[in-house]
C-alpha cells in the first residue's frame, strides 16, 4: 500500500505576516525588504501575489520595484534588539501559530517542519483509519457523492490541468472521484484531499493566513504539485499521473535537484526535463552515473521513499551576520561588538525555546568566514547567560587573530571577517536543575509580589523583599497627631491607624525609610536588594555573587585605565641625585661678599 503524503506551504508568508499586522494592506501589493547594514536599503525578501503581476520579483532593488509598481507598499524586516541585523522573531512566532494548528489536528498525523512556512504531513495512518470507519458505517457511497462539494479549491494534476478553467477542474475531479469507487489507493487520496481542505480552512480561521497544498504518495510529488496552482489552492496527484507530470517537468523544479546535482545531470546528459531520463540509453546512464543510475530512474518515475520525520522543533538554533566586500570586519573592537550582540540574540532565543519546548542545548558552535577559510569550533554549552556564552566564544575567537597587534583591543583583525555564525545544537529533553531552580524561584517571587500588590499589611511584619525593587514613593509628611484618640499617619498611599487607649502620648509608628543606594547592588543594570540576595538559594546566590565580582573587576579595570590615560608624562622620572642643580645667575659671580 502506498503512503499518503501532503505538503502545506504558506502563501508568501512574510508578506502575509505584515498584512495581518496592518490589515489595510490585505489585497494590496506588498514587498518585505530585508534589513541591511549602515542604513543601506536591503534586497526584496518577499513579494505578495498582488505585486507579482506588475513584474516585481525577489532580489531586485526597491527602486526598480517602485518603478514597476508605483503604489507598492514597502515593509521592512525589524532590526535586532542587540545587533544591527534582521530580527525575524515575529515571523517565527507566526509560524508557531500555524504549527500549533497542524500538531493539534489529529494525533495520528505525523508533522515534519520543513521550514518556517512549510510542513510535510504523513496522512497514511489517518486516512486508513477513516476509510475503515467509512466502510464499517456504510458511508462509502455518500462520500463519493458529496466529495466534489468538499473540494472547492482542489485541482487534479493530469498534464492538462495547467490549461483548465472551473468547468474542467470539476470535470477532472469528478472522473477521479468516480474511479475511487473501485480503487482503495485513490479513495485514500480522496480522503486526504478532503482532510487537507479542512486543515487549510482551520489555519485560515485561527491565524488569518492563507496556504496552498499538494497531496500525493510521497514528499517529492506532494511538493512538486503544491506550486502548480498557487496561491490558496491545493493539487492532488494520483500515482498513475506521476510519469506524465514529470515528463514535462524541468529537472531543477524537482525536490533535491535545484542545485549542483541538477546542473550536473543537465550538463553531462544534455537534457533539461526529468522525464527525459527514462528515454536515455541505459548504458549511457550507467556510464555517466554508475552509482546513481537506479536512483535517477526511480525519481523520473515518481518514486521517493524518504519518510516524514516527526519534528516539531528545529534541530539547532542559529544566529549569523554577513559582512560582504567593503563591509568586512577589520578591527578587534568591531568584531567583539558584533559577537556580543549575536550572543545576546542567541541567548534570548535559547531562553524562549527552553521555556516553550522544555529542552536544553549541549553544544555551542561558532564559525568565522574569511578569505582564508571558515574556522569553526564546537564548545560545551555551560550556561544560557549571555555573559558566560560571550566569555566562552570570545576566548576561543580572539586566538584566531593573525595581526601583530592582536593583544590590543582597538587593533586590527587579520584576516577580515565576512561572516559570523553562532549556533546551539544537540538538544536534550528537560531543563537542568539549577536553571529550573532559578526559574521557579523567580516565578514564585513574582506570584508573591502580585498577591501582595493590593493587600493591606503591616509594613513591619518582616515580609521578605522582592528580588528587583523600585524605591517606594516619597513619604508625605503627616499632620501632627492629637494627644488622644485614634491617630492617622499617611505614608504614600498607605494609611496607618494607631489606637491610643491611654492618657499618655504614644509616639506614632514611623513611616518606612526610603532605601538608599547602599541597600542595593546592581547586576546587569538592575537593582537588587541586599536582603533579597541573602534569601536566595545557595546555588543561585553563588551565581549572582560571581557576576557581581566580574562587574566589580571590570569597573576597577576601567578606573585604572582611565587614570593611566589621564596621567601626563613629560619624560623619565629622575632621582634627586640625577636631577641637575639649577644654575646660578651670572651676576652672582661678580657680587662681593660682605
Amino acid at each position: 500500500m502506498r503512503r499518503v503524503i501532503s505538503l502545506i506551504d504558506m502563501d508568501c508568508f512574510y508578506a502575509q505576516v505584515e498584512q495581518r499586522d496592518k490589515p489595510e494592506l490585505w489585497g494590496q501589493p506588498v514587498i518585505v525588504v530585508q534589513h541591511s547594514r549602515q542604513g543601506v536599503e536591503g534586497g526584496i525578501l518577499a513579494v505578495s501575489y498582488e505585486a507579482r503581476p506588475f513584474g516585481v520579483k525577489r532580489g531586485m532593488s526597491v527602486a526598480d520595484a517602485k518603478i514597476k509598481c508605483p503604489h507598492l507598499n514597502i515593509c521592512h524586516v525589524p532590526i535586532g534588539e542587540y545587533a544591527d541585523k534582521a530580527d525575524i522573531q515575529k515571523y517565527r512566532d507566526a509560524s508557531a501559530e500555524v504549527f500549533r494548528v497542524l500538531n493539534n489536528f489529529d494525533s495520528t498525523i505525523i508533522v515534519e517542519k520543513a521550514s518556517v512556512d512549510e510542513a510535510f504531513l504523513d496522512l497514511t495512518a489517518y486516512t486508513n483509519q477513516k476509510l475503515e470507519e467509512i466502510r464499517e458505517n456504510g458511508q462509502l457511497e455518500e462520500i463519493v457523492k458529496t466529495s466534489l462539494d468538499q473540494l472547492p479549491s482542489t485541482h487534479l494534476a493530469n498534464g492538462e490541468d495547467v490549461k483548465e478553467n472551473e468547468h474542467l477542474r470539476e470535470e477532472f475531479l469528478s472522473d477521479f472521484i468516480e474511479s475511487s469507487r473501485n480503487s482503495t489507493e485513490n479513495l485514500l487520496l480522496l480522503i486526504a484531499a478532503i482532510t487537507v481542505e479542512t486543515i487549510r480552512k482551520r489555519i485560515r480561521d485561527e491565524t488569518q493566513f492563507y496556504c496552498s497544498a499538494g497531496v500525493g504518495n510521497n514528499k517529492m510529488m506532494a511538493k512538486l504539485v503544491c506550486a502548480r496552482h498557487k496561491p490558496r489552492q491545493q493539487t492532488l496527484i494520483p500515482w498513475r499521473n506521476c510519469r506524465e507530470i514529470l515528463r514535462t517537468t524541468p529537472i531543477g523544479d524537482v525536490r533535491g535537484f535545484g542545485g549542483k546535482m541538477g546542473n550536473r545531470i543537465q550538463e553531462m546528459l544534455n537534457i533539461t526535463l526529468m522525464g527525459e531520463i527514462l528515454e536515455l540509453d541505459i548504458a549511457l546512464l550507467i556510464e555517466t552515473f554508475p552509482d546513481q543510475h537506479e536512483y535517477l530512474r526511480a525519481v523520473a518515475e515518481g518514486l521517493d521513499d524518504e519518510p516524514v520525520r516527526p519534528r516539531k522543533e528545529s534541530s539547532s538554533i542559529a544566529v549569523s551576520k554577513n559582512f560582504p566586500g567593503k563591509m568586512a570586519i577589520r578591527t578587534t573592537g568591531e568584531l567583539k561588538k558584533w559577537v556580543g550582540g549575536l550572543v545576546k540574540e542567541l541567548a534570548k532565543r535559547l531562553g524562549t525555546d527552553q521555556a516553550e519546548n522544555k529542552r536544553t542545548a549541549e553544544n555551542l558552535v561558532y564559525s568565522l568566514l574569511t578569505d582564508d577559510g571558515k574556522p569553526q569550533k564546537t564548545l560545551k554549552m555551560t550556561s544560557y547567560h549571555p555573559d558566560i556564552i560571550f566569555e566562552q566564544v570570545w576566548t576561543a575567537i580572539r586566538a584566531l587573530n593573525r595581526s601583530n597587534l592582536a593583544k590590543n583591543e582597538d587593533g586590527p583583525w587579520t584576516p577580515p571577517v565576512l561572516n559570523i555564525s553562532l549556533s546551539a545544537s544537540r538538544f536534550q529533553p528537560g531543563i537542568p536543575a539549577q536553571t529550573r531552580a532559578i526559574t521557579e524561584w523567580l516565578g514564585a517571587r513574582k506570584r508573591e509580589k502580585e498577591a501582595r500588590k493590593n493587600a493591606v499589611y503591616d509594613p513591619n511584619d518582616g515580609r521578605a523583599d522582592v528580588i528587583i525593587e523600585e524605591p517606594p514613593a516619597p513619604v508625605i509628611p503627616a499632620s501632627k497627631p492629637s494627644t488622644s484618640g485614634p491617630k492617622t499617619i499617611l505614608d504614600g498611599s498607605v494609611e496607618f491607624i494607631v489606637l491610643d487607649d491611654s492618657d499618655e502620648d504614644v509616639p506614632a509608628p514611623q513611616p518606612l525609610k526610603k532605601p538608599t543606594d547602599i541597600d542595593y547592588i546592581t547586576v546587569d543594570g538592575k537593582k537588587i536588594s541586599k536582603q533579597a540576595l541573602r534569601h536566595l538559594p545557595p546555588d543561585i546566590r553563588k551565581q549572582y555573587e560571581h557576576r557581581i565580582a566580574l562587574e566589580e573587576a571590570r569597573a576597577l579595570k576601567s578606573k585604572s585605565d582611565a587614570k593611566i590615560g589621564n596621567r601626563k608624562r613629560t619624560g623619565p622620572i629622575k632621582s634627586p641625585v640625577q636631577q641637575a642643580k639649577k644654575p646660578k645667575p651670572l651676576e652672582s659671580f661678580f657680587k662681593k661678599k660682605i
